[in-house]
């Protein structure tokens, strides 16, 4: 007993002796941060914006295309998704990854054939690539709408007017929608090395970043959507109503 409570005794003397975490210096991170998304911003003026022919070839895609292709494709749930989630003809997409992430969703569910879900990550890949050799930080992709359910298509009805009045391609599992003026921050935005409690700040300067050089980060992303359609692989829509990229998968 006498050397069990010594061992604690010496414990705790070293518990309390160990030293504090030195405070942060609010302002030096401050002025480092700032040099960090200064960066980020110089590399992406850099990016040239779609021109008018990037932009015609990104909306050649249109509804009725897209819906041909994705019920050729996928797979249709009026009675609901538990049966197909049950035999894996579709999965769900996780809420966050190293590509994306997946904003709550009012009018669909985050359910996909696992075909499209190899399609978004390798979307994913190719646009972290190139921002690879931007030397810019790895930007996730924001999925806004997913699988819609005949229900959840009626209900979007209602609330939007332009809405689809026909079938969705969104109800097949095979098409979504990702943001192409908004990006969630990477997983590690730290390029420079952060104390935790700077993640929420680092986080919030970079994605206003994002915010500021959007149209950059529109081209980027919509030249890798152009090269995957050039490979078979990929339907595209550049939406006008909506900030979004409309995605089928295309094989």
């Amino acid at each position: 007993a006498g050397s069990a409570g010594s061992a604690v005794s010496a414990d705790a003397s070293a518990t309390s002796a160990a030293p504090a975490a030195a405070p942060v210096d609010m302002a030096a991170l401050q002025e480092r941060l700032t040099q960090h998304v200064d960066s980020i911003d110089h590399q992406l003026r850099r990016v040239p914006a779609l021109s008018r022919t990037e932009r015609a070839a990104l909306r050649k895609d249109v509804n009725a295309v897209q819906i041909a292709r994705a019920q050729a494709l996928g797979v249709r749930v009026p009675g609901g998704t538990e049966s197909s989630i049950a035999s894996g003809r579709l999965v769900r997409l996780p809420d966050t990854t190293q590509y994306w992430i997946v904003r709550d969703l009012d009018y669909s569910v985050p359910y996909v054939t696992p075909a499209t879900r190899s399609l978004l990550e390798e979307i994913g890949r190719r646009f972290q690539a190139r921002l690879d050799s931007l030397g810019v930080p790895r930007y996730r992709l924001d999925i806004t709408s997913v699988l819609r359910t005949p229900e959840k298509q009626a209900k979007l009805r209602r609330a939007n007017r332009n809405a689809s009045k026909i079938v969705s391609a969104h109800e097949f599992g095979t098409t979504l929608d990702i943001a192409y003026r908004r990006y969630a921050p990477p997983v590690d935005s730290s390029l420079i090395a952060l104390p935790p409690e700077a993640r929420l700040m680092a986080d919030s300067m970079v994605v206003e970043t994002a915010r500021l050089r959007g149209a950059e980060l529109q081209a980027v992303l919509g030249r890798v959507l152009q090269q995957l359609k050039s490979e078979g692989r990929v339907m595209i829509m550049m939406e006008r109503q909506q900030t979004v990229y409309h995605i089928t998968l295309a094989k």
